[in-house]
């Protein structure tokens, strides 16, 4: 076993180690809450996830590849058939992806997960490894890892040349087409319209976050765009669900229609975040029918009687008169759900127009 800490040991050397090596195990790195996984096949990557964090449902929804709703399908599958098949494969098994979309989906993953590892100034690090015979992440696909950390290097090098704050908002301010322009730059104009923050615009995109706000540094500092003289805070959404996938998917939709957020595993956490930060709405994921029940408890706390609410359903809700007379106030949209449905409906209830 290969154990310490990145204070003592950079990551990129475990990285080394493993390669060199040509290990097969799994690398864990611990931050705080943050817990992280990455595969090595013979030392070469196979797989990384981290929690809480990027979501390979939520890569496959920003690459265009799937959408919200079938995501959510594969993840009810996944809950009541099985557990144990990675979400990818999966998806592929039901016929929403190709290989080619699941080997460039792994890929993206992998390299903004290894990407957000070697930013981390401090945590601890222990490499397990197995035998080539042993079971390990069902998957064919692997890369190269030295690769990998020649593209990260790359990426964070650019990224410490400047950036943008993700609440800045940009307008446009000139003319595009008489200068060389950074690739990336028209796919992030075209969502430059000075009500967008910084955000909001890579949440569109299937580049890294990061990525985006270098490029609008750039194109800021060639004049093609400036930023506002002041901020607009997003109204802040609290979403509560036990499921980092779809907590994931509410994020990534709720940055697209311009709102903010904050995840709660538990409805304890929950209701802690509303009495201290005061959010201007709820997403509640009734993912084991006791969602309700924290909408009851919430209603009776002072000044949220009214707060929106949103409770995410498994099942249709009773229609009939003394059901809804049983009910607390809240709005209800039935799994799974289309990100349009879900964002004109938060939206509506915020007095938010989604355009």
């Amino acid at each position: 076993m290969i154990e310490g800490s990145l204070r003592d040991a950079p990551l990129a050397d475990v990285f080394q180690i493993i390669v060199s090596g040509q290990k097969s195990g799994v690398l864990t790195v611990i931050k705080d809450e943050a817990r992280a996984r990455v595969y090595f096949e013979l030392g070469r990557v196979q797989f990384a996830h981290i929690t809480p964090g990027i979501h390979l449902g939520e890569i496959l929804v920003r690459l265009d590849l799937l959408t919200t709703h079938e995501v959510q399908k594969i993840l009810l599958k996944q809950s009541s058939e099985n557990a144990g098949t990675p979400l990818g494969l999966a998806a592929v098994d039901m016929g929403f992806l190709n290989e080619d979309g699941l080997r460039r989906a792994l890929e993206t993953q992998v390299l903004e997960v290894l990407t957000e590892l070697m930013l981390w100034p401090s945590g601890s690090f222990h490499f397990a490894e197995r035998s080539v015979s042993a079971s390990q992440v069902p998957t064919e696909h692997t890369l190269d890892a030295m690769a990998l950390l020649l593209e990260i290097a790359k990426r964070i090098n650019e990224w410490e040349q400047g950036s943008v704050e993700a609440q800045t908002i940009f307008r446009k301010s000139g003319d595009p087409t008489r200068i060389t322009l950074p690739k990336g730059s028209w796919d992030v104009l075209a969502y430059v319209d000075g009500k967008r923050r910084a955000a909001s615009i890579a949440a569109e995109l299937d580049l890294p976050e990061r990525q985006v706000y270098r490029i609008l540094y750039e194109l800021q500092e060639r004049n093609v765009i400036e930023a506002l003289p002041f901020h607009i805070d997003d109204p802040l959404v609290l979403v509560i669900s036990p499921s980092s996938a779809l907590q994931r998917l509410i994020r990534l939709a709720l940055q697209r229609a311009k709102l903010s957020s904050y995840m709660a595993q538990n409805f304890e956490v929950g209701m802690q975040f509303v009495m201290q930060q005061h959010p201007k709405a709820i997403v509640v994921d009734d993912d084991n029918g006791n969602a309700w029940n924290f909408v009851r408890e919430l209603r009776k706390l002072p000044g949220q009687g009214h707060l929106p609410v949103l409770l995410l359903s498994n099942e249709e809700p009773s229609q009939g008169f003394f059901g809804r007379m049983r009910r607390p106030k809240a709005n209800v949209l039935r799994k799974p759900f289309h990100e349009i449905d879900f964002q004109q409906l938060i939206t509506q209830m915020l007095g938010r127009s989604l355009t």
